[in-house]
């Protein structure tokens, strides 16, 4: 059986070409298992849709996993068409959209066969072992956890698969990023290439406007595991940069202080740097000092509003007055620092909007992201926006527009999309002109041109459509 695990292509936003960690770890476990797999990984090798198709046409699988994001699913739901239309193949559709959605994702899209919600590497095995090109083998589908699926006309969702242990965690293969650098063992040499790992899975906190795909509780990889799989990377691929995954990797906790401390007892401040995601309330100089001594060059952390009323609303559990010290401590220990913010929250009026501005542009760090509020399914934004709550008013329910750059799905009274888009874009202005960084404006533009071409289109064939 010969499987082909894809990535969709760019829509617009093609900056950000990383091997993908999750089906990397699907391809792990299934090679693990004695599978024939191969990773078509369309956005990392900027490959249009025609070129992707033809590369898993020459390969001829028998199955074909796709995973999509909300606004990727009528994309997934498109390619899974073209690929039936050429082969004979049958399609399993992973990732966010359908693990918030199982039921509605298959009566949406009858092309999908399968659909596996929730962490995927036991249940895409669990599925593959029931031999499932034959048909009579429907009724051992019921026992599989995690699994989506059609009996005859009756779509049968079967209950939770629990997320893996930290056991179960410590225990995975590495991920296949040899898919990816197969001609090169020592491909990760050019200073902008990054190995992505994970140390832990889950997140502690509700904030309204995540669907907390791997959970509430925070599963942690062992320390040895992690310096294991580093020193591995370091070996094998050439790695000097990392990238760790984690919804939150720098917490204010003995265990993130017990890791930090290994990384400087195993010397590799001398062979890497890292960067990953903290919050403002787990700053603190101590830990800030101790990353920065461990290699750490790089930090981001989602502020998403400039008022503590929004904030608290939202269940983002910091302050203003956090961001603001968490800031200056970063800054203050040379550590670059990237911001993220959200315009269109609950309630949201153009004071709470100022105030998101004003608090962007005072804070200054290095770069930011300032994304329109999107209700993901699976969040609490969802729930509001389907009920027309706390303001909103839902545009559309075209998953395509699920996006919260360039997708126009939301507004809220008083709040028309389009001054949302203003106050998005009066963001990035105020930020690089006021702070006299006109480098970095030129810069950030002219990495994001084919997205700006892409909104500009967009925009454009609305107003002739009209």
């Amino acid at each position: 059986m010969k499987i082909a695990l894809i990535r969709l292509p760019a829509t617009y936003a093609d900056w950000y070409k990383r091997p993908a960690l999750g089906i990397a770890y699907i391809a792990a476990c299934l090679q693990s298992k004695g599978y024939n797999c191969k990773i078509f990984d369309a956005y990392f090798h900027s490959w249009s849709q025609a070129e992707l198709l033809q590369q898993v046409k020459n390969y001829n699988p028998d199955v074909a996993g796709l995973t999509a994001m909300t606004h990727e699913i009528n994309h997934a739901a498109n390619v899974a068409t073209q690929l039936k239309a050429q082969m004979n193949i049958l399609i399993i559709i992973g990732g966010c959209h359908v693990t918030a959605l199982p039921q509605k994702t298959l009566a949406e899209f009858p092309i999908f066969d399968y659909g596996v919600y929730g962490e995927g590497e036991k249940t895409i095995i669990d599925l593959l072992s029931k031999n499932i090109q034959q048909e009579n083998k429907i009724s051992l589908m019921n026992d599989v956890k995690g699994l989506v699926f059609r009996d005859k006309e009756q779509i049968v969702v079967n209950e939770p698969r629990p997320f893996l242990t930290s056991a179960e965690l410590d225990m995975l293969p590495y991920p296949a990023f040899d898919h990816y650098y197969a001609n090169d063992s020592r491909a990760l040499v050019d200073k902008h290439s990054y190995y992505t790992l994970f140390t832990s899975r889950g997140c502690p906190y509700n904030c309204a406007f995540c669907m907390q795909v791997l959970g509430r509780k925070v599963r942690w990889r062992s320390p040895q595991s992690i310096i294991q799989e580093m020193d591995y990377a370091i070996k094998h691929y050439g790695a000097h940069t990392f990238n760790f995954a984690d919804e939150i990797f720098l917490f204010g906790n003995q265990h993130t202080q017990e890791l930090l401390e290994l990384f400087i007892q195993h010397g590799f401040p001398n062979r890497i740097r890292w960067s990953a995601l903290t919050r403002a309330n787990f700053v603190s100089p101590e830990l800030i000092t101790l990353a920065k001594k461990a290699g750490c060059f790089r930090l981001e952390m989602g502020v998403e509003s400039g008022d503590n009323k929004i904030l608290k609303t939202i269940g983002k559990g910091i302050t203003v007055d956090q961001v603001k010290k968490a800031v200056k401590i970063i800054k203050d220990a040379g550590i670059s620092l990237g911001t993220y913010y959200i315009l269109g929250h609950p309630d949201e009026n153009r004071t709470t909007l100022r105030k998101t501005v004003d608090l962007a542009v005072k804070l200054n760090t290095d770069s930011i992201a300032v994304g329109l509020m999107v209700p993901y399914p699976g969040t609490r934004i969802f729930d509001l926006a389907m009920q027309g709550k706390n303001g909103y008013r839902l545009l559309s329910q075209n998953w395509s527009e699920y996006d919260k750059y360039g997708g126009k799905v939301l507004e809220i009274d008083g709040l028309p999309y389009a001054e949302l888009v203003k106050w998005q874009q009066r963001t990035y202005l105020r930020l690089y002109l006021v702070n006299r960084r006109f480098k970095d404006c030129f810069e950030f533009f002219w990495k994001r041109r084919k997205g700006i071409s892409f909104v500009l289109k967009k925009k454009l064939l609305s107003l002739l459509r009209k």
